[in-house]
């Protein structure tokens, strides 16, 4: 029950039942609403606090935080909003943007630094990118290896930490974008050029190779822009 507490009242705040600024109900009020104890509701309003949507104080209670502080690097942050809530439209146009500058820099340092074991899984995963022949989940399986194991490749740390980031934001183009049938779908040939030019260690061609590949997500992310 904790856990779907979390849920419940991460969806309220991110489709704003609960508006930012505003004071949430009191524990009694919330444990009624959810029917679980006051017990849980605290330890759920500190999930949310930890992700950035809520502040409590003894004075006031808890309240949700302005929506620039909430924390969109978290996938549930994300996930809790509905598919239909204009603010989906500037998290997609926004870590589209974040991918772009983060990934076409990976790209270089995995040319460089990957395994030959790694470049086998680059470009098996790559060639399982069929759009045309495979169905969304399964797409969005091989694109998820294929990033991950991209990341895995720069052998930095930090970078590798990145991992949930780069998912995040893939599970917002494929939800928001990919699903749509007015977008083009995903690059196979993209996918596959990138995995060939760090295949072949030529570390400036994975770079733009991937630059390339996430023109398409920032085109239909200006589209997204130009709608709202």
């Amino acid at each position: 029950m904790a856990k779907r507490s979390v849920e419940i009242l991460g969806q309220r705040i991110t489709n704003d039942v609960y508006s930012p600024d505003e004071v949430m109900p009191n524990e009694d009020e919330l444990a009624n609403s959810l029917g679980v104890s006051r017990a849980t509701v605290r330890d759920a309003v500190k999930v949310l606090s930890g992700k950035g949507l809520v502040r409590t104080a003894r004075r006031y209670g808890t309240r949700v935080r302005p929506v620039e502080e909430w924390n969109f690097l978290d996938g549930d942050v994300v996930s809790w909003h509905d598919p239909s809530h204009p603010r989906i439209k500037q998290i997609f146009a926004e870590t589209t943007e974040l991918r772009s500058v983060i990934e076409p820099a990976a790209a270089a340092l995995a040319a460089k630094r990957g395994t030959a074991e790694q470049v086998q899984t680059l470009l098996k995963a790559a060639h399982a990118i069929h759009p045309a022949h495979v169905d969304v989940e399964t797409l969005f399986a091989a694109d998820c290896q294929f990033h991950v194991t991209l990341l895995d490749m720069t052998r930095n740390n930090v970078m590798r930490q990145m991992r949930q980031i780069i998912l995040t934001m893939l599970r917002v183009s494929y939800e928001f974008g990919v699903v749509n049938p007015d977008n083009e779908k995903v690059s196979r040939e993209g996918h596959i050029a990138v995995a060939e030019a760090i295949a072949a260690r030529d570390h400036k061609a994975a770079q733009k190779a991937m630059s390339e590949m996430l023109e398409l997500n920032r085109a239909i992310a200006e589209d997204y822009w130009l709608r709202t």
